[in-house]
């Protein structure tokens, strides 16, 4: 029902905004929608419609705009916050693997691999020190 409704108001609108646009455009041609209309009262309705789209892009517009670009903003800052997060929990889980294998932090007794990372970081070491 809602989403009737809602269909309903925006067809509504669409047809009040093209009729609109058809003024303004037949204005734009010097043209008269009806033969016979007055002149004072064609150009108050013009001017009435021109007042109306300027209070809407002025006032509605710039209100819309300035939310989407809230939203935009508040969007960017909660993604590069949970990067930041997930890179530091990533950073915590496979730190020691790192350090392992840079040579820097505490190799335990794991079988093959920790001979070799064993050899590796000795080997780092005795470059270092000969330079």
């Amino acid at each position: 029902m809602t989403v009737i409704i809602t269909l309903f108001y925006l067809s509504l609108a669409t047809i009040i905004g093209m009729v609109s646009w058809k003024l303004v455009s037949l204005r734009g041609l010097k043209l008269s929608l009806v033969e016979g209309v007055e002149k004072e009262l064609h150009g108050k309705l013009y001017e009435t419609i021109h007042n109306l789209w300027h209070v809407f892009r002025v006032k509605v517009l710039a209100r819309v705009r300035a939310f989407i670009l809230a939203f935009f903003y508040t969007v960017a800052h909660e993604a590069l916050h949970f990067s930041e997060i997930a890179g530091k929990k990533l950073k915590e889980r496979h730190g020691k693997w790192f350090d392992m294998v840079k040579g820097k932090g505490v190799i335990r007794k794991k079988g093959s691999v920790s001979f070799f990372l064993q050899d590796v970081a000795e080997y780092k070491k005795s470059i270092t020190k000969n330079n």
